[in-house]
């Protein structure tokens, strides 16, 4: 429906006809003065719907609006009811069964897994183990605080790498050739 003019097209193009060539013309229930006044009907009642969906569209966000902040409030107070019941074992069935009926846990979370030591099985393919190396390991660095991963260890070239003494042959690299 065009909100502009609901009047569609041809509607308008009898009306024209009427207004000129058929203006002298009345029929049994139809004549310019009857069409122009459902016409006005017509527009009437179009003006009123979008004014009312306007209105509609309104009352949702409203509805919306204040829906969010009942949640928002009502987490807060059970929230607010379970800490009070820790110290009022009288009262304290009464939120947990509050809190079932809102489908919020009963308590408050415990420790966490890795505390209690019921860590769940890792997955995946176990870590490489290394070769037994004939040099003491180094002390594991401390972890990073910032959860960056760890750089790979590096090989320190020394004057017995440096030597050519432990430098393999090209036959050896796998078919690759060795730099001079």
């Amino acid at each position: 429906m065009d909100v502009a003019d609901p009047i569609p097209p041809s509607v308008q193009a009898l009306m024209d006809l009427f207004a000129n060539e058929l203006s002298h013309v009345s029929f049994p229930g139809v004549d310019r003065a009857i069409l122009e006044q459902v016409v006005t009907e017509v527009r009437t009642h179009t003006e009123a719907v979008v004014k009312a969906e306007a209105a509609l569209e309104a009352a949702r966000t409203a509805l919306r609006d204040s829906e969010e902040a009942l949640s928002s409030k009502t987490q807060k107070a059970l929230a607010y009811a379970r800490v009070y019941a820790d110290d009022h074992p009288d009262i304290r069935s009464k939120v947990d069964s509050v809190a079932r009926i809102a489908g919020v846990a009963s308590s408050p979370p415990g420790p966490s897994r890795e505390a209690s030591g019921d860590t769940p099985k890792r997955r995946g393919r176990p870590p490489k183990t290394k070769a037994a190396s004939a040099e003491p390991a180094a002390e594991p660095a401390a972890e990073a605080t910032d959860a960056t991963p760890a750089a790979p260890p590096v090989m320190e070239l020394g004057p017995s790498t440096m030597s050519g003494e432990d430098t393999p042959e090209p036959s050896e690299l796998n078919g690759a050739a060795h730099p001079a």
